[in-house]
Protein backbone atom coordinates (compact mmCIF):
# COMPACT_ATOMS: atom_id res chain seq x y z
CA UNK A 1 0.00 0.00 0.00
CA UNK A 2 1.10 3.27 1.08
CA UNK A 3 4.53 2.16 2.52
CA UNK A 4 5.66 0.04 -0.54
CA UNK A 5 8.76 0.75 -2.81
CA UNK A 6 8.45 4.00 -4.74
CA UNK A 7 8.48 2.68 -7.69
CA UNK A 8 5.48 0.37 -7.15
CA UNK A 9 3.62 3.52 -5.49
CA UNK A 10 4.16 5.97 -8.54
CA UNK A 11 3.36 3.60 -10.65
CA UNK A 12 -0.25 3.33 -8.52
CA UNK A 13 -1.15 6.74 -8.76
CA UNK A 14 -0.29 7.03 -12.66
CA UNK A 15 -2.28 4.22 -13.45
CA UNK A 16 -5.40 5.71 -10.98
CA UNK A 17 -4.89 8.73 -13.56
CA UNK A 18 -4.99 7.33 -16.26
CA UNK A 19 -8.26 5.30 -15.72
CA UNK A 20 -9.85 8.44 -15.33
CA UNK A 21 -9.83 8.65 -11.28
CA UNK A 22 -7.61 11.13 -10.99
CA UNK A 23 -8.54 15.13 -10.59
CA UNK A 24 -7.54 17.12 -13.31
CA UNK A 25 -4.46 19.79 -12.82
CA UNK A 26 -2.84 22.40 -14.41
CA UNK A 27 -1.28 21.60 -18.23
CA UNK A 28 -2.42 18.29 -18.42
CA UNK A 29 -0.71 16.90 -14.59
CA UNK A 30 -3.24 15.55 -12.83
CA UNK A 31 -3.37 14.09 -9.34
CA UNK A 32 -4.76 12.39 -6.86
CA UNK A 33 -5.63 12.85 -3.05
CA UNK A 34 -3.75 11.71 -0.40
CA UNK A 35 -5.78 11.91 2.75
CA UNK A 36 -4.42 11.83 6.34
CA UNK A 37 -7.71 13.57 7.65
CA UNK A 38 -8.59 9.99 9.24
CA UNK A 39 -5.24 10.52 11.32
CA UNK A 40 -6.77 13.22 13.42
CA UNK A 41 -5.26 16.74 14.40
CA UNK A 42 -3.57 15.39 17.40
CA UNK A 43 -1.63 12.64 15.10
CA UNK A 44 -0.61 15.01 12.15
CA UNK A 45 0.52 17.94 14.37
CA UNK A 46 2.59 15.51 16.05
CA UNK A 47 4.08 13.20 13.71
CA UNK A 48 3.49 15.46 10.59
CA UNK A 49 3.90 18.66 11.53
CA UNK A 50 6.09 19.72 8.53
CA UNK A 51 4.22 17.99 5.92
CA UNK A 52 1.32 20.20 7.09
CA UNK A 53 3.58 23.22 7.37
CA UNK A 54 4.15 22.82 3.97
CA UNK A 55 0.73 21.63 2.43
CA UNK A 56 -0.84 24.82 3.66
CA UNK A 57 1.97 27.20 2.91
CA UNK A 58 2.38 26.18 -0.41
CA UNK A 59 -1.22 25.45 -1.21
CA UNK A 60 -3.43 26.69 1.48
CA UNK A 61 -4.02 23.02 2.89
CA UNK A 62 -4.67 21.92 6.16
CA UNK A 63 -4.38 18.12 5.59
CA UNK A 64 -6.38 17.87 9.10
CA UNK A 65 -9.32 19.03 7.29
CA UNK A 66 -8.88 18.41 3.56
CA UNK A 67 -6.51 15.83 1.14
CA UNK A 68 -3.43 16.43 -0.61
CA UNK A 69 -2.90 16.88 -4.24
CA UNK A 70 -0.07 14.66 -4.90
CA UNK A 71 1.30 12.88 -7.64
CA UNK A 72 4.76 11.56 -9.00
CA UNK A 73 7.60 13.73 -9.63
CA UNK A 74 11.60 14.07 -9.81
CA UNK A 75 12.95 13.93 -6.80
CA UNK A 76 16.44 12.16 -6.19
CA UNK A 77 18.88 11.74 -8.81
CA UNK A 78 19.97 7.77 -8.58
CA UNK A 79 22.96 8.49 -10.10
CA UNK A 80 25.60 11.32 -10.93
CA UNK A 81 29.69 11.44 -10.86
CA UNK A 82 30.91 7.73 -11.53
CA UNK A 83 32.99 7.27 -8.35
CA UNK A 84 34.45 3.90 -5.94
CA UNK A 85 33.39 3.66 -2.92
CA UNK A 86 35.93 5.99 -0.77
CA UNK A 87 33.91 8.65 -3.14
CA UNK A 88 36.86 9.32 -5.67
CA UNK A 89 36.22 10.20 -9.29
CA UNK A 90 38.08 8.71 -12.08
CA UNK A 91 39.71 12.25 -12.40
CA UNK A 92 42.75 12.38 -10.19
CA UNK A 93 41.78 15.02 -7.08
CA UNK A 94 38.35 15.52 -7.13
CA UNK A 95 35.56 13.46 -4.81
CA UNK A 96 32.21 13.75 -4.71
CA UNK A 97 29.54 12.47 -2.19
CA UNK A 98 25.36 12.72 -1.82
CA UNK A 99 23.20 13.37 -5.00
CA UNK A 100 25.93 14.60 -6.91
CA UNK A 101 27.77 11.03 -7.00
CA UNK A 102 27.20 7.63 -8.36
CA UNK A 103 29.10 5.20 -5.57
CA UNK A 104 26.33 2.25 -7.06
CA UNK A 105 25.01 2.16 -3.59
CA UNK A 106 20.83 2.83 -4.86
CA UNK A 107 20.59 0.78 -7.67
CA UNK A 108 17.42 1.54 -9.75
CA UNK A 109 15.29 2.41 -7.12
CA UNK A 110 16.64 4.34 -3.86
CA UNK A 111 15.18 3.24 -0.73
CA UNK A 112 13.27 5.76 1.51
CA UNK A 113 15.29 7.97 4.02
CA UNK A 114 18.80 6.28 2.37
CA UNK A 115 19.44 9.87 0.29
CA UNK A 116 20.24 11.61 4.63
CA UNK A 117 22.16 8.46 5.13
CA UNK A 118 24.48 8.76 2.15
CA UNK A 119 25.26 12.20 2.43
CA UNK A 120 26.12 11.70 6.35
CA UNK A 121 28.72 8.33 5.33
CA UNK A 122 30.53 9.66 1.84
CA UNK A 123 30.14 13.24 3.55
CA UNK A 124 32.78 12.17 5.70
CA UNK A 125 34.62 9.51 4.20
CA UNK A 126 35.32 11.55 0.65
CA UNK A 127 35.80 14.85 2.63
CA UNK A 128 38.40 13.39 4.96
CA UNK A 129 39.64 11.47 1.33
CA UNK A 130 39.92 14.95 0.00
CA UNK A 131 41.71 16.74 2.84
CA UNK A 132 44.46 14.04 3.10
CA UNK A 133 44.74 14.40 -0.43
CA UNK A 134 45.29 18.25 -0.49
CA UNK A 135 47.41 17.88 2.48
CA UNK A 136 49.78 15.78 0.72
CA UNK A 137 50.36 17.92 -2.08
CA UNK A 138 53.69 20.20 -1.94
CA UNK A 139 52.95 23.34 -3.99
CA UNK A 140 49.58 24.92 -5.35
CA UNK A 141 49.27 23.69 -8.77
CA UNK A 142 49.94 26.84 -11.48
CA UNK A 143 48.00 29.48 -12.33
CA UNK A 144 46.56 28.91 -16.13
CA UNK A 145 47.88 31.05 -18.67
CA UNK A 146 45.78 34.68 -19.20
CA UNK A 147 44.75 33.49 -23.04
CA UNK A 148 43.08 30.56 -20.72
CA UNK A 149 40.91 33.10 -18.60
CA UNK A 150 39.83 35.06 -21.57
CA UNK A 151 38.85 32.41 -23.53
CA UNK A 152 36.70 31.03 -20.16
CA UNK A 153 35.67 34.54 -19.52
CA UNK A 154 34.05 34.64 -23.05
CA UNK A 155 32.43 31.04 -22.84
CA UNK A 156 30.52 32.56 -19.83
CA UNK A 157 29.82 36.32 -20.09
CA UNK A 158 29.97 36.58 -24.25
CA UNK A 159 28.00 33.57 -25.13
CA UNK A 160 24.85 35.02 -25.28
CA UNK A 161 23.45 38.64 -26.35
CA UNK A 162 21.12 41.22 -25.23
CA UNK A 163 18.91 41.01 -28.13
CA UNK A 164 18.45 37.18 -28.89
CA UNK A 165 15.36 36.29 -30.37
CA UNK A 166 14.32 33.60 -27.80
CA UNK A 167 12.94 33.39 -24.10
CA UNK A 168 14.55 31.30 -21.61
CA UNK A 169 11.70 30.56 -19.49
CA UNK A 170 9.56 29.56 -23.00
CA UNK A 171 12.37 27.06 -23.41
CA UNK A 172 12.45 26.29 -19.95
CA UNK A 173 8.97 25.79 -19.50
CA UNK A 174 9.25 23.16 -22.93
CA UNK A 175 11.84 21.35 -21.34
CA UNK A 176 9.73 20.63 -18.38
CA UNK A 177 6.87 20.11 -19.86
CA UNK A 178 8.67 17.48 -22.67
CA UNK A 179 10.35 15.23 -19.32
CA UNK A 180 6.93 15.62 -17.44
CA UNK A 181 5.18 14.07 -20.13
CA UNK A 182 7.31 11.72 -22.30
CA UNK A 183 10.28 10.86 -19.88
CA UNK A 184 7.83 10.30 -16.88
CA UNK A 185 6.67 7.07 -14.82
CA UNK A 186 6.04 4.99 -17.85
CA UNK A 187 7.71 5.35 -20.79
CA UNK A 188 8.35 3.94 -24.60
CA UNK A 189 10.38 4.35 -27.05
CA UNK A 190 8.78 6.41 -29.43
CA UNK A 191 7.64 8.59 -26.59
CA UNK A 192 11.61 8.50 -25.50
CA UNK A 193 12.84 9.47 -29.36
CA UNK A 194 10.47 12.07 -29.35
CA UNK A 195 11.53 13.99 -26.06
CA UNK A 196 15.04 13.25 -27.52
CA UNK A 197 14.23 15.40 -30.55
CA UNK A 198 12.35 18.23 -28.61
CA UNK A 199 15.87 17.53 -26.21
CA UNK A 200 18.02 19.11 -28.78
CA UNK A 201 15.79 21.56 -30.25
CA UNK A 202 15.72 23.30 -27.29
CA UNK A 203 20.09 23.01 -27.21
CA UNK A 204 20.10 24.29 -30.69
CA UNK A 205 17.48 27.48 -29.57
CA UNK A 206 19.26 28.02 -26.28
CA UNK A 207 22.23 29.59 -28.29
CA UNK A 208 19.68 32.58 -29.73
CA UNK A 209 18.62 33.14 -25.96
CA UNK A 210 18.54 36.93 -24.84
CA UNK A 211 20.42 37.59 -21.56
CA UNK A 212 19.62 41.49 -21.16
CA UNK A 213 21.77 41.69 -17.28
CA UNK A 214 25.19 41.89 -18.50
CA UNK A 215 26.22 42.45 -15.12
CA UNK A 216 29.12 40.45 -13.27
CA UNK A 217 27.58 40.54 -9.99
CA UNK A 218 24.82 38.69 -9.06
CA UNK A 219 23.60 38.12 -12.24
CA UNK A 220 20.51 35.63 -11.81
CA UNK A 221 19.50 35.94 -15.71
CA UNK A 222 22.73 34.45 -16.89
CA UNK A 223 22.71 31.97 -13.68
CA UNK A 224 19.44 30.87 -15.16
CA UNK A 225 20.52 30.22 -18.45
CA UNK A 226 23.70 28.33 -17.35
CA UNK A 227 21.56 26.42 -14.96
CA UNK A 228 19.46 25.76 -18.33
CA UNK A 229 22.45 24.44 -20.45
CA UNK A 230 23.23 22.02 -17.55
CA UNK A 231 19.76 20.44 -17.35
CA UNK A 232 19.44 19.87 -21.20
CA UNK A 233 22.67 18.09 -21.04
CA UNK A 234 21.48 16.20 -17.75
CA UNK A 235 17.98 15.26 -19.58
CA UNK A 236 19.41 14.54 -23.22
CA UNK A 237 21.83 11.94 -20.89
CA UNK A 238 18.59 10.51 -18.72
CA UNK A 239 16.79 9.93 -22.23
CA UNK A 240 19.49 8.57 -24.20
CA UNK A 241 20.10 6.06 -21.07
CA UNK A 242 16.12 5.14 -20.66
CA UNK A 243 16.23 5.19 -24.78
CA UNK A 244 18.97 2.83 -25.18
CA UNK A 245 18.02 0.63 -22.18
CA UNK A 246 15.47 -2.32 -23.42
CA UNK A 247 13.73 -3.29 -20.38
CA UNK A 248 12.13 -1.85 -17.22
CA UNK A 249 13.93 -1.76 -13.64
CA UNK A 250 13.23 -0.09 -10.65
CA UNK A 251 12.12 3.43 -11.69
CA UNK A 252 13.17 3.13 -15.13
CA UNK A 253 9.92 1.73 -16.45
CA UNK A 254 8.80 0.84 -20.01
CA UNK A 255 5.63 -0.19 -21.29
CA UNK A 256 7.12 -1.71 -24.55
CA UNK A 257 9.66 -3.21 -22.16
CA UNK A 258 7.84 -4.42 -19.59
CA UNK A 259 10.34 -7.23 -17.83
CA UNK A 260 13.49 -7.09 -16.01
CA UNK A 261 16.18 -8.55 -17.95
CA UNK A 262 19.59 -9.55 -15.82
CA UNK A 263 20.73 -11.29 -18.94
CA UNK A 264 21.35 -7.97 -21.06
CA UNK A 265 20.74 -5.19 -18.67
CA UNK A 266 22.27 -6.01 -15.44
CA UNK A 267 24.95 -2.98 -15.83
CA UNK A 268 25.77 0.21 -14.58
CA UNK A 269 25.06 2.94 -17.44
CA UNK A 270 28.38 5.75 -18.08
CA UNK A 271 27.84 8.16 -20.25
CA UNK A 272 30.77 10.77 -21.32
CA UNK A 273 30.47 14.15 -23.03
CA UNK A 274 31.23 13.90 -27.06
CA UNK A 275 30.02 17.54 -29.18
CA UNK A 276 27.40 14.49 -30.96
CA UNK A 277 25.85 13.52 -27.22
CA UNK A 278 26.41 11.64 -24.73
CA UNK A 279 28.87 8.19 -25.48
CA UNK A 280 27.23 5.73 -23.52
CA UNK A 281 29.37 2.68 -22.11
CA UNK A 282 28.50 0.07 -19.12
CA UNK A 283 30.17 -1.50 -15.75
CA UNK A 284 29.19 -4.75 -14.03
CA UNK A 285 26.98 -4.61 -11.26
CA UNK A 286 28.94 -6.34 -7.97
CA UNK A 287 26.17 -7.93 -6.04
CA UNK A 288 27.42 -9.15 -2.48
CA UNK A 289 24.32 -10.21 0.19
CA UNK A 290 21.14 -9.40 -1.80
CA UNK A 291 20.72 -11.03 -4.75
CA UNK A 292 18.10 -9.40 -7.11
CA UNK A 293 14.36 -10.45 -6.33
CA UNK A 294 11.57 -10.96 -8.87
CA UNK A 295 9.92 -7.74 -8.98
CA UNK A 296 6.16 -8.25 -8.17
CA UNK A 297 3.45 -5.94 -7.40
CA UNK A 298 1.64 -7.14 -4.58
CA UNK A 299 -2.04 -6.96 -4.78
CA UNK A 300 -2.76 -9.78 -1.64
CA UNK A 301 -2.89 -8.96 1.74
CA UNK A 302 -0.18 -10.16 3.87
CA UNK A 303 -0.87 -13.13 5.73
CA UNK A 304 -1.06 -12.78 9.52
CA UNK A 305 1.97 -13.93 10.57
CA UNK A 306 4.64 -12.17 8.18
CA UNK A 307 7.55 -11.32 10.66
CA UNK A 308 5.84 -12.75 13.60
CA UNK A 309 3.04 -10.01 13.69
CA UNK A 310 -0.43 -10.03 13.17
CA UNK A 311 -2.45 -7.84 11.29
Amino acid sequence: MEVDTRDIVCHSQVTEIEQGKGFPGPDGLDYVHLDLRHLGAQKINERLPMIREIAIKFNLIDPIYQPIPVRPAAHYFMGGVHTDINGAAPVEGIWTAGEAACVSLHGANRLGANSTTECLVWGKISGEKAANYVAKQKALPPEPEEQVVKEEETRIFGRFSSNGSENLYQLRAELEKTMDTQVAVFRTGSELKSALSKIREIKQRLSQVSVKDRGRIYNTDLLSVLETDNLLDLAEVIVTGALTRTESRGAHARRDFPQRDDINWLKHTLAYYTPEGPRLDYIPVTITMWQPAKEVLRLKPLPENYLGMKG
